[in-house]
């Protein structure tokens, strides 16, 4: 075993500068603050302390700095300690990083210093500046970078991500057709033209992103020039009649082999290389001259990774670094708010409020920045394989599980953001209620301690975390934070329950108009203290799993990757084989409904453009540049209608911008080919620059059109003026085909999609509703029997089956609610940008949206009902549980507030189906009053969920009376209220689903 290494006093985690979002001034502006536990109070008998708190409050230094400095203060406190008494050997730490002796990872999270001490500490260190030296570092900052791009920054904008993305484009193009006016050179670049289009698709956004791309891309111009350059050379030796007869068929087969082959990626896109080798022997054939095409065509798909690494390099690895740390300060930031809202409710309304907005808002920017980690994943794993070789490929498992666990938190940060932002009913008018004051401020003083130690534990479990997966950060010497945290997350479990048992006596014989507000309220508290504890639950997990085997005594990962065991010189062998068969055994798209018809779509498409190359009259009237109408099939068939019309119509507005463009620049540059291709630079760089996520696909061809048309003119010397409009009229004959096949041959509506799935999906959840009142009764009877008959282990509940209560078809039919919600959110874009022919109402854009949104809520919660479902009978099924024994009519409360909700979702769904006769949410038979009515009827729910909060209210009273919290366990009574919360919340979004349907009716045309 190795000699464990001194521990490195320097080493810490690093310094960030982060931005002013995020300066804690914002919500500090009350006079009592706490941090760590401790309160920092401004008194009138002293100025001094004023002055210093006011000093405190206004410090610009960010929390995430000092809990930097806390942790170096105290791994330095602990190397200074006599550890003669302790164990010499050393303490597993989280992710790979272990402290010598165990000095830091015995550290006590309590016994780290205050934040005024750690500001003075500051203080002392880097010493007082005074205001003339902080002016002058403003000022210096201000004038370091260019007054455009500070205040592009300052407003969010994104002007140097943009121009740097331009400029590499421009860079692009600039070297693939800056040799074209050396002709000596013009000789590995035949197919250019093709290549420049491949160029753009594989560009990306980082270099981790291009490589793969291009990658996958070169494999797949390889197969489809292999398929097609035998089928091109056995049409070189027919004449022009039987060329004609045979090639459409050619063109039918080759288009289904390539929609369908799994080993071929962009299908659409591989079509193009087949189709110009396959229509290559009706202008002179030469055999050797798809293999040179394919040439042309790598060495711009080699630029397309040149451009992410010179002159400026463009690395998913920053961007994921950049996210990192940003989701670090969020994470802590909503933490902090958290406590802040527990510390104000019911004393300070306005800072109470003030906190939920911050963590609504936090919440929401957590979400996104976690998408925008999960987006860019792959390519940061690729660029730490190319950057560390073998660390590398740790670094990105490390990195790779960091993300996966943070998408895990998704879930109890949705949860803790609807318990905070809802109000249940009956909830709202009583905030005056002398017992609901009362009761708010005894649970805030018994959970503070041990909410403040939990949150505290979260906060350096997340730094903790974070130091373990980011990339940069491999020397880092950590604390073992798992012990606290467990330790901090029990006891906040005991305190809260005992604090919810406090809080309840103290409204104990209050009338049921106090208790119900109470109540309500409590629910609320409950699901938002059980998304905190889910929060440090899974993080608890994730440092369980990752920690370092105490065999190994070094903290830093790189000697871990050292002392792995040497792999057999076999394995690579056995790798590469698997991953070759894997590659050739994948399944045909054949077998899958929508492929097969994309598929067969297509290659009728390529069918009906091939006539353009093969029939005399229309290839003399498209001469020379009949392939573009197959060229423009391939290019915009998408697997849905309104987004493949959406493309087509962008690639008709590009043509005809870039026509425009190439006529000026031939009208004023005629002979000089240098000018034409700085023009064409300079177009690419101005659109580039200017392309929006709406219209991407237009700027993007517009850049391609322009370099197409000035290509030629410069190569081949053709009429710029004569090539255009023939140019735009190929491009048009071309989505004509596609219109004609994709309405009418094989139709495929997005919108009939959405206007059945919606309303499939309420006739789903009727379903759902129904299953779990079943689970529930199952309950209920197991619980009855069981009270009646003590003595026998099992009963008639139990001999029924092996799903005794029926969950595992609840969970089914929530597949089934899920697989809608999905489908739903892929299609409704389309459906929106669908064209409308006049045979039915457009879609109502907004109306539709936020229904799919509530749809997709009602699916969350309907998991949650599942799991709560599932963790109630685990209790039942105990043989002694407090639960069961102290309150048996928890299980009939429960059913009964399912059967409320499930007997109006039956007869919201009657008055649906007897409206929507036809299962689609649309205008038919004049029924525009009668849909008004039937989405009304979603009203009613407001009753049930009052009903709910009314009768969960006198319940809990008689569980009080009967002194539940003394018997129960804290888990059990959080069960209990989730449970409740979640049908709550269940029937509200429902709710909003039917005000959505109700807007959707009022568009509906009137019959006179």
């Amino acid at each position: 075993m190795k000699q464990s290494k001194p521990l490195n006093r320097k080493s810490k985690l690093p310094e960030r500068k982060l931005d002013s979002s995020w300066h804690m001034a914002s919500i500090y502006k009350e006079p009592n603050v706490i941090v760590r536990g401790e309160s920092k109070r401004k008194t009138s008998q002293d100025s001094t302390s004023k002055s210093s708190a006011h000093e405190d409050l206004e410090d610009p230094r960010t929390l995430f700095d000092l809990r930097n400095e806390a942790h170096r203060l105290s791994v330095q406190l602990a190397s200074q300690t006599e550890l003669s008494a302790m164990d010499s050997s050393t303490s597993p730490c989280c992710g790979g990083h272990t402290t010598n002796v165990g000095d830091a990872s015995k550290t006590s999270l309590s016994s780290l210093p205050t934040s005024v001490a750690l500001r003075e500490n500051h203080k002392d260190i880097k010493g007082n500046n005074n205001d003339d030296e902080q002016r002058k570092k403003q000022w210096w900052r201000w004038c370091k970078s260019p007054l455009c791009l500070r205040l592009a920054q300052e407003h969010g904008g994104d002007y140097f991500g943009r121009t740097l993305q331009a400029i590499r484009v421009a860079f692009g193009s600039a070297l693939i057709f800056g040799t074209l006016v050396v002709p000596e050179a013009t000789a590995p670049l035949g197919a250019a033209w093709i290549g420049h289009i491949w160029y753009h698709v594989n560009i990306s956004t980082s270099l981790g992103a291009a490589l793969p791309k291009v990658i996958a891309f070169s494999k797949s111009i390889v197969l489809a020039t292999l398929v097609s350059w035998p089928v091109a050379y056995g049409l070189s030796f027919l004449d022009s009649h039987q060329q004609s007869i045979v090639f459409p068929f050619a063109v039918l087969f080759l288009s289904l082999l390539i929609m369908t082959c799994p080993q071929i990626t962009t299908n659409s896109l591989m079509l193009v290389v087949m189709y110009v080798i396959v229509a290559s022997p009706f202008g002179g054939w030469i055999w050797w001259k798809p293999m040179a095409w394919a040439g042309s065509y790598f060495i711009c798909l080699a630029i397309a990774v040149l451009v992410n690494i010179f002159p400026i390099p463009n690395l998913a690895l920053s961007k994921s670094c950049r996210q990192l740390n940003r989701f670090e300060k969020d994470m802590t930031m909503l933490l902090l708010s958290t406590k802040d809202y527990s510390n104000n409710n019911g004393t300070n309304v306005k800072r109470a409020r003030q906190a939920i907005s911050t963590i609504e808002f936090m919440s929401t920017r957590i979400a996104a920045t976690i998408a925008s980690l999960k987006e860019e994943l792959p390519a940061t794993k690729v660029e730490l394989r190319l950057l560390r070789w073998r660390s590398g490929a740790q670094a990105g498992r490390d990195l790779e599980a960091w993300v996966q666990q943070a998408e895990n938190l998704l879930h109890p940060l949705q949860q803790l953001r609807a318990a905070l932002m809802q109000k249940v009913l009956g909830e709202d008018g009583n905030y005056s209620s002398p017992a609901l004051a009362q009761a708010k401020v005894t649970l805030n003083t018994e959970i503070a301690p041990s909410r403040d130690r939990l949150v505290d534990a979260m906060v350096v479990s997340i730094a903790v975390c974070h130091a373990w997966a980011h990339p940069s950060e491999h020397g880092t010497i950590l604390p073992n934070v798992k012990a606290e945290l467990r330790q901090a997350l029990l006891a906040c479990e005991h305190s809260f329950h005992v604090a919810i048992c406090k809080a309840a006596h103290k409204v104990e014989g209050s009338s049921h108009r106090e208790q119900t507000p109470f109540f309500a309220h409590l629910t609320r508290r409950m699901s938002s203290f059980h998304s905190l504890f889910a929060l440090a639950e899974s993080l608890l997990r994730y440092l369980e799993v990752h920690d370092v085997p105490k065999q190994l005594d070094d903290g830093t990962r790189d000697d871990m990757v050292q002392e792995l065991p040497k792999r057999k010189c076999c394995n690579p062998v056995r790798q590469k084989l698997g991953a070759f068969m894997a590659f050739w055994l994948q399944k045909w798209k054949w077998h899958n409904e929508d492929d097969r018809r994309m598929a067969l779509k297509t290659g009728l498409g390529m069918v009906f453009a091939s006539f353009f190359v093969s029939m005399p009259y229309l290839k003399e009237m498209a001469a020379p540049y009949g392939t573009w109408p197959g060229i423009t099939i391939a290019s915009v068939n998408l697997a849905t209608t309104g987004s493949s019309f959406q493309k087509a119509a962008d690639r008709l507005m590009a043509t005809m911008i870039a026509g425009a463009f190439s006529l000026i620049v031939g009208d004023f540059f005629h002979n000089n080919d240098v000018f034409k291709i700085v023009t064409l630079v300079l177009f690419t760089l101005v659109m580039i620059y200017l392309r929006t996520p709406e219209h991407a696909y237009m700027y993007t061809y517009s850049c391609i059109s322009v370099a197409m048309m000035l290509f030629g003119s410069v190569k081949t010397g053709y009429n710029i003026e004569g090539y255009v409009p023939k140019r735009i009229e190929m491009i048009f004959i071309g989505v004509i085909i596609f219109a004609f096949t994709e309405l009418l041959v094989f139709p495929r509506s997005s919108r009939k999609i959405v206007q059945s799935t919606s309303l499939d999906f309420c006739m789903t959840m009727r379903d759902f509703l129904r299953q779990a009142v079943r689970c529930s009764e199952k309950l209920e009877a197991h619980v009855n029997e069981s009270k009646e008959y003590p003595q026998h282990g099992t009963n008639s509940v139990m001999n029924d089956s092996k799903d005794p209560f029926h969950s595992q078809v609840l969970f089914e039919i929530h597949s089934k609610l899920k697989a809608q919600a999905d489908k739903l959110s892929n299609e409704i874009d389309s459906a929106i940008a669908e064209p409308s022919l006049g045979m039915g109402q457009r879609l109502q854009a907004d109306s539709f949206r936020r229904l799919v949104r509530q749809q997709r809520s009602c699916e969350r919660q309907a998991a949650l009902l599942c799991n709560t479902l599932s963790k109630l009978a685990q209790y039942y099924l105990l043989g002694e549980h407090s639960i069961r024994d102290s309150f048996s009519k928890w299980a009939h409360v429960h059913r009964t507030t399912l059967l409320e909700a499930s007997a109006m979702m039956d007869s919201i769904c009657c008055w649906l189906e007897s409206v929507f006769a036809d299962g689609r949410i649309r205008a038919q038979e004049g029924n525009s009053v009668k849909a008004v009515n039937a989405a009304s009827t979603f009203r009613s729910l407001e009753d049930v969920r009052l009903k709910i909060v009314s009768d969960w209210s006198k319940s809990f009273d008689d569980f009080v009376q009967h002194n539940g919290f003394e018997e129960s366990e804290p888990e059990a009574v959080m069960t209990l209220g989730i449970t409740t919360t979640t049908i709550l919340e269940l029937c509200r979004h429902m709710q909003e689903a039917g005000k959505n349907i109700e807007e959707i009716a009022y568009h509906f045309p009137t019959f006179q």
